[in-house]
């Protein structure tokens, strides 16, 4: 519960700080929202209804996916998101800096994919590449989002 209180305040306060930059840019909200769309997925419906506010509001808390990747024990499924189908114009630059902003937390967390024996065996049967990987979230039922570049 309190991941989702977490993850629901970073998306408040990524839309509140992206709301100037998107002010009168009516084209390039229907150009993300397309992309949001089509992005190229695979695994669950969290992945396919991944958008650009999940992933920049996952790379702001890779600290706490480290931790929960840590703990991991079991990974029922993984669910892939490729950020480049779904950061699209502007928002590139965007991911870019929170990606640089969030580099420590980002290294933490594929240093935890890597160290757990569970996730990195999910990961590789999914043909991820760890290093690609800029943030996570993990369900409550075992399935793991990874966005990767």
């Amino acid at each position: 519960m309190r991941i989702y209180k977490s993850l629901i305040a970073a998306v408040g306060l990524a839309a509140f700080a992206a709301a100037p930059a998107l002010a009168g840019t009516t084209a390039d909200i229907s150009a993300t929202t397309s992309a949001a769309t089509d992005a190229t997925t695979s695994g669950g419906s969290a992945a396919k209804s991944a958008n650009f506010g999940q992933v920049i509001s996952s790379i702001q808390a890779s600290k706490n996916g480290a931790t929960q990747i840590q703990g991991l024990t079991t990974v029922k499924n993984v669910n892939v998101v490729k950020v480049s189908d779904i950061a699209t114009g502007g928002n590139k630059t965007a991911l870019d800096q929170a990606v640089t902003k969030n580099k420590g937390n980002i290294t933490s967390l594929r240093t935890a994919m890597s160290s757990n024996t569970a996730v990195n065996s999910a990961l590789a049967k999914a043909n991820v590449d760890v290093s690609a990987v800029v943030a996570a979230n993990i369900s409550g039922d075992g399935e793991l989002t990874v966005y990767v570049r």
